[in-house]
């Protein structure tokens, strides 16, 4: 990696974020503009999904006021699919993503991506380590954690404390030869991204944060719930039939 790291940070959004798009986005550069360090960071707004149209709009605006933000656009809807558009086409040195919400505190952020730079191939924030604070619903606490530890950590074999925590880093080297073969690009890409990772034995590092659940969420328990044990039983039984290869759907740049 060179000298000056450079760092592509996605928000991956959908129609239903327009609201909050552009307080997240100042939110976001307003902590990235005082950071010292061997750092050059560019924010990419990922919109994924139909009705779309008002917010490109609005990103296009929050581009021409800010060189350091663009977009990107797929018709395709599906959290992964924004991610991982944003993450074919990028050049940087570190490829990120966080929630659109920014649940996770920004101040684990340098701490993310320095691990990368510090030789880990993978960051991932977690909720669930002794020195992160977490802030959610009981319901919505026992059933990550069930999630966790009976599918990611027992069937799959997976150590990570936190697979779904959307705050991650990984080293473009790394990315080019993980992402083509993730099969999933909704919200279980992070759970097939890092069993994969497992799997190739690279090398993972967890970095505690402080998380807060947001009161809207996008995620539908019970559906989302039966993709994720859906997705699990896939991954545990593909090495029976070889593992596949997908192409990263296309979409537009800006």
């Amino acid at each position: 990696m060179n000298s000056i790291y450079k760092i592509d940070i996605v928000l991956p959004v959908y129609f239903r974020n327009i609201g909050i798009v552009e307080e997240s986005t100042n939110k976001l550069l307003e902590y990235l503009t005082p950071i010292r360090g061997p750092y050059s960071f560019r924010i990419i707004i990922s919109i994924n999904g139909p009705h779309a149209d008002s917010l490109i709009e609005k990103s296009e605006a929050i581009c021409k006021r800010h060189e350091s933000v663009s977009y990107c656009y797929t018709e395709q809807q599906g959290k992964g699919k924004g991610v991982l558009l944003a993450w074919k086409n990028s050049s940087a040195d570190i490829l990120t993503y966080m929630d659109i919400d920014l649940a996770t505190s920004l101040e684990s952020f340098v701490p993310l991506v320095d691990e990368v730079i510090n030789g880990a191939d993978i960051a991932v924030g977690s909720r669930y380590l002794a020195t992160s604070k977490l802030t959610r619903t009981f319901r919505r606490y026992f059933l990550s954690r069930m999630y966790h530890f009976f599918l990611i950590n027992a069937f799959l074999g997976v150590s990570i404390s936190d697979v779904q925590c959307g705050f991650k880093a990984i080293s473009k080297s790394v990315s080019q030869k993980l992402l083509p073969r993730i099969l999933d690009d909704d919200f279980f890409f992070e759970a097939e991204m890092l069993y994969l990772a497992h799997r190739m034995k690279l090398k993972v590092v967890e970095v505690p944060v402080n998380w807060t659940e947001c009161s809207v969420s996008g995620v539908k328990l019970l559906s989302t719930s039966i993709s994720f044990f859906v997705g699990a039983i896939r991954l545990r039984f593909q090495e029976l039939f070889g593992q596949r290869r997908r192409r990263i759907g296309e979409g537009s740049v800006k």
